[in-house]
């Protein structure tokens, strides 16, 4: 079940572009771009450069656990989310992992390293739902299992009594079990941090660079027991962020206008996109509340994918030729998306 998740620096060489003409409809980051408070913190910090950055992060722990509402022992903060998850992985030893397909993008590296996936697949004709139950008896088979709360296609969050119910099966296999909260902005949710502080086999992992729009400064965290978080300080495992990162992740978190912001902005577009795909023939589609779409071609046309690049815009297919993801972006870039498919549904009909 690897699927081609298309690469936009790749697409940018290809079409002898540069990536700001790009239009990268493979990701889930917030169309708003970095808040005014990020954007400030990283011209104040670019003074302090000459000074190597806080191994600890200090700053940026403490502000992540003030928003998380869990102690600064038990967070740990580092650069990119895949690098993160590989050296949780290696700190437990797991080699068989069990992640849901088709999966996000940061997980193609997984793909490529010394761990063995078993996937466990989500059906798009049920609306990419998760059955909590058919999950849990899955892990039992695999060292570690990876579960995205919310969903990055549903936007389904994990409920307590069921993150209860894979903890125990979880525990009684002995299976880490990593929850991915990174879209939990989008939905407004409250967090598992707090539940999983007791249990030595699970840990809550998450990126900012999505939700505050900081790809390009990444940032992620994990959150665990004391024991598991000084488990990996002592094996040097994660690298923590350089110093503008840790300053624009830091004073996004203390934003408190952004969610508001955010929330308007993709309740808006997320009704110009479905008003859209609602005039245009051969489609079928399903909405999601962390603002992003998933299509489905009922009538097959030529290399729709061809036809988006030709226009340079990237889109992923989530691994099926007859379906297209649609996240929430740019309200022009929203409305060339909505052009072109229904260019190219027109002319299957013809």
């Amino acid at each position: 079940m690897k699927r081609n998740i298309p690469d936009i620096h790749e697409f940018a060489a290809s079409k002898k572009t540069s990536l700001s003409r790009v239009m990268d409809f493979t990701s889930t980051v917030n169309p708003l771009g970095p808040s005014a408070k990020a954007r400030n913190s990283v011209r104040k910090n670019i003074r302090i450069l000459q000074h190597r950055p806080d191994p600890e992060a200090r700053h940026l722990t403490r502000a992540l656990a003030r928003a998380e509402g869990v102690p600064e022992e038990n967070v740990l903060v580092g650069e990119s989310l895949e690098a993160l998850v590989a050296a949780v992985l290696h700190a437990f030893g797991a080699r068989t992992v069990l992640i849901e397909a088709p999966y996000p993008a940061y997980l193609r590296d997984l793909l490529e390293g010394p761990e063995e996936p078993r996937f466990f697949p989500l059906d798009g004709r049920d609306g990419f739902r998760l059955d909590p139950s058919r999950f849990a008896a899955e892990m039992q088979h695999c060292d570690a299992a990876i579960l995205a709360s919310p969903s990055f296609l549903s936007a389904e969050t994990l409920s307590r009594d069921a993150a209860r119910g894979i903890l125990s099966e979880a525990g009684e296999h002995n299976t880490l079990l990593i929850v991915d909260e990174t879209l939990k902005g989008y939905s407004g949710t409250p967090s598992l941090a707090a539940d999983i502080l007791q249990e030595q086999g699970c840990v809550v992992m998450g990126s900012l660079g999505e939700y505050y729009s900081l790809a390009g400064l990444p940032v992620s965290y994990v959150i665990g027991t004391a024991s598991v978080i000084e488990d990996l300080r002592r094996r040097k495992a994660v690298t923590s962020p350089d110093t503008l990162s840790a300053a624009a992740a830091t004073a996004s978190l203390r934003d408190p206008a952004f969610p508001a912001r955010t929330r308007t902005y993709i309740e808006r577009e997320r009704s110009f996109i479905a008003d859209g795909l609602r005039g245009i023939p051969g489609i079928v589609f399903s909405s999601s509340a962390c603002g992003s779409f998933v299509v489905t071609l009922v009538d097959s046309p030529s290399r729709p994918l061809e036809t988006f690049g030709y226009y340079r815009i990237v889109v992923d297919n989530l691994g099926d030729a007859g379906t297209l993801f649609f996240p929430v972006k740019d309200h022009k870039w929203n409305a060339r998306y909505l052009k072109t498919l229904k260019n190219i549904m027109g002319a299957s009909k013809r």
